[in-house]
């Protein structure tokens, strides 16, 4: 019987080369669906979104700009010491594929379903949902604000379950309704509510939003439609 030895490089390949693809093409199916599902729209249409979020999550947009801590940076030139007096920027900007494009279709799903719910059942949701992804959110000095992934969708589904339960609207309306609050709050609370905790972030772009990658919010929104079709 021959033995077969396997470099430590192939599982790397593997992983890279095999499923990574795999992972991919769920993901931009998952997405697609999700899309035909809360929005009514078609095939094309859904990978059409998918795209325009992919290419948009490279731009961020500045807000605004803002002067972090100041320090002295010290020179040696030929034995004399000299010290120059430096201070930190700060730039606040929103990310159009992980945040703006999220926002705008999370206020489309909302519009669509406010007319069957009472308007404190939702203002309860929303404030509860807010209020968890603010307390679970924390800024962390080089990487930005961090949260543990499953809790949004999660609190979102729930709050949006409470609130129909509150309005006896229809069960098939969470999906939409889930998918707002998962967006909204974790943009409110995870990121614009922590604005002021920017300077433990450190210098740079702060993008709300992400950076060229897929931030929370977006998949908070993606996976709050799909833990809510448990419940349908």
């Amino acid at each position: 019987m021959r033995n077969y030895i396997f470099p430590p490089v192939i599982f790397p390949l593997f992983i890279v080369l095999v499923l990574l693809p795999i992972f991919l093409i769920l993901f931009v199916f998952t997405t697609s669906t999700v899309f035909q599902l809360v929005f009514g729209i078609d095939r094309e249409e859904s990978l059409l979104l998918f795209l325009l979020i992919v290419v948009g999550s490279v731009v961020n947009i500045p807000i605004y700009e803002k002067e972090g801590k100041s320090y002295d940076e010290v020179y040696s030139i030929f034995g004399l010491i000299y010290r120059v007096k430096r201070c930190k920027k700060i730039v606040v900007a929103i990310n159009l594929g992980g945040c703006v494009f999220p926002l705008i279709l999370a206020f489309k799903a909302f519009f669509e379903v406010i007319k069957y719910f009472d308007g404190l059942s939702l203002f309860l949701a929303f404030l509860f949902a807010i209020m968890v992804s603010y307390l679970f959110a924390k800024p962390i000095r080089g990487v930005g604000i961090v949260m543990p992934m499953i809790v949004p969708p999660i609190v979102a589904v729930f709050s949006s379950l409470v609130a129909i339960l509150l309005s006896s609207a229809d069960l098939l309306l969470l999906p939409k309704l889930a998918f707002s609050i998962g967006v909204i709050s974790t943009i409110f609370g995870a990121d614009i509510l922590h604005l002021k905790d920017m300077e433990k972030i450190g210098e740079g772009v702060i993008s709300i939003g992400g950076a060229g990658t897929f931030d929370g919010i977006f998949l908070t929104g993606i996976f709050a439609v799909l833990f809510s079709l448990f419940l349908i």
